[in-house]
């Protein structure tokens, strides 16, 4: 998909070649609108084609602060409703791309193994039904009925109907494959130097394959999007981590549902090729780019331990592959999505839950850039500016 060729101007420069950026692609060119991509490597080898493909509809353990009070309550309200929405522009996507993604909805349990950890289920619980997600609390001798796998140390389980798991490898390249069917320019091993503001939605972008002058660029920089941020003067409140996912041998069918943990890193499939992925997010140790994050033994048997404390089926089945992949967090619980005030023309779509919810920003992002007098405003908590005290035009 890379050429030597790379458009010396655009309207749009959007910068990361993940599930963020390749879907911002996709919808700004179906609306006509003149737009570039570039990443610094190939499409899809960081977060969104790495990461174990889950689909979550449930709150997450990421998503709780422990704050609890007002505020914490109506963020996750507002997550919680935000998850239907993306489940819904999920439900469509395949046609939308017109191509297989691979989607699996199985439904999906989310354990807790101590009596705090079950309050916390039935807590979100309440909080799921209020945003329309369908959830039940199970327990007692109906768990062991419906989840007979799993072992006496889980207490209870809220379960989930519509979520499941996608196969990461395929929906950024497609995204990218129909972005350039509707126009746009997709340019990898093009590594954003530095930044030149001359003014609102003025920029010049210093590449490694040339400056490309820019009314406008969006920040798809996942775990690195700070970094991007940090060229033009902004601060984000994000931080990475490198994380784990291990793969094992096929084996007979234990289980159709996903499984995540409410208190611990956990996240389990069976395949339809029968093999179970273990993630959830242990970490690796950092390099530096173009390295890649380097697996970690501690890591991988940690992982795999909590995964047998849940499926006790599991525990003589061998580990085959195991790699590394990169997750982002924002430090106070939320995205980045929109337009910088304080850098007029800089947009960023970032999200912790990105393979789940990046096509639902993308979409929405792209909406309000290409037609702003007809598109709602982002959340003021998903602001670019947040963290940002001061900035000076260069």
């Amino acid at each position: 998909m890379s050429t030597p060729d790379l458009p010396s101007s655009t309207d749009v420069l959007v910068i990361g070649g993940g599930i963020a950026g390749t879907a911002m692609a996709f919808y700004l060119a179906r609306e006509g609108v003149d737009v570039v991509l570039v990443d610094r490597g190939e499409l899809n080898r960081e977060a969104s084609g790495t990461n174990a493909g889950s689909f979550h509809l449930q709150l997450a353990i990421h998503q709780l602060s422990g704050q609890g009070g007002a505020d914490e309550r109506e963020r996750l309200l507002a997550d919680a409703r935000h998850s239907l929405e993306a489940f819904e522009v999920w439900q469509g996507l395949g046609a939308e791309l017109d191509g297989d993604l691979d989607l699996h909805l199985t439904g999906g349990w989310m354990v807790a193994e101590t009596d705090e950890q079950l309050k916390t289920l039935r807590d979100k619980h309440e909080l799921e039904q209020l945003a329309g997600i369908e959830t039940e609390v199970v327990t007692g001798d109906d768990l062991r009925r419906r989840a007979p796998y799993f072992s006496e140390r889980v207490l209870g389980a809220t379960y989930c109907p519509l979520e499941g798991h996608a196969n990461p490898l395929v929906a950024a390249p497609l995204y990218a494959r129909r972005a350039e069917e509707h126009g746009a320019v997709v340019r990898t091993h093009v590594d954003v130097l530095g930044v030149d503001v001359h003014g609102p939605r003025r920029f010049t972008v210093r590449t490694s394959a040339g400056p490309v002058d820019a009314a406008r660029i969006v920040d798809c920089g996942g775990a690195w999007a700070g970094e991007l941020a940090g060229l033009v003067g902004l601060r984000f409140p994000v931080r990475s981590e490198g994380l784990h996912v291990n793969v094992t041998e096929p084996r007979p069918r234990m289980f159709h549902p996903m499984i995540q943990h409410i208190g611990r890193r956990l996240t389990l499939k069976q395949t339809d090729n029968d093999t179970f992925i273990i993630g959830g997010g242990w970490p690796t140790p950092t390099a530096p780019p173009p390295r890649r994050y380097p697996t970690s033994w501690h890591s991988a048997a940690g992982n795999t331990a909590v995964a047998v404390s849940v499926v006790p089926g599991l525990a003589d089945v061998r580990v085959v592959r195991t790699w590394s992949g990169v997750i982002v967090f924002t430090d106070d619980f939320s995205p980045i999505v929109g337009e910088s005030l304080a850098v007029p023309g800089f947009h960023a779509c970032v999200s912790s839950t990105g393979f789940t919810f990046s096509p639902m920003f993308a979409r929405q992002l792209a909406e309000q850039m290409a037609n702003p007098a007809n598109a709602s405003p982002f959340p003021a908590r998903y602001s670019l500016d947040r963290a940002t005290h001061r900035l000076e035009f260069r």
